[in-house]
């Protein structure tokens, strides 16, 4: 079971590395991408979806580039997946588009949905910032040890 896929993760590890930016600096998906080591094209995608989820905001021509829309702070890995992947969900039954001809035999159900939110509830209360600030304490003590 899956619950981020391979654009999700990227489109995270684009976030944090925004969200180390000095507040309000654009960026591009090429320096992004090359400084993470990933694909431009799917980075670029991935970024196109940020922007329509409002997650960062993008502009075209000299000066331009991208940026986080919000505060590190308020964006959750949870909006994230979701502006990517679409809806975070553990189990197929937990989308409200599947019928499930098994239900009424199902002993899973509640378990699922139990699952399902306390999934929803981390992924909700984690944010960019807590990543990023969690990103630079490993990097910090990678420091001291070299």
């Amino acid at each position: 079971m899956n619950i981020t896929s391979r654009a999700s993760d990227y489109a995270l590890l684009m976030l944090i590395h925004m969200a180390t930016l000095p507040e309000g600096e654009s960026t591009n998906v090429k320096k992004i991408a090359s400084h993470l080591g990933l694909s431009l094209r799917f980075l670029a995608n991935i970024a196109g979806k940020l922007t329509t989820a409002h997650i960062i905001e993008s502009q075209r021509g000299i000066g331009g580039g991208i940026k986080l829309k919000k505060d590190a702070s308020t964006v959750s890995i949870r909006d994230v997946i979701e502006a990517v992947d679409g809806p975070v969900q553990t189990m197929f039954c937990q989308n409200d588009h599947e019928n499930c001809s098994h239900l009424s035999a199902c002993n899973m159900k509640h378990f699922w949905d139990d699952l399902q939110g306390l999934v929803v509830h981390k992924l909700t209360a984690t944010s960019i910032a807590h990543l990023a600030a969690q990103q630079n304490k490993t990097k910090m003590s990678e420091a001291t040890y070299v």
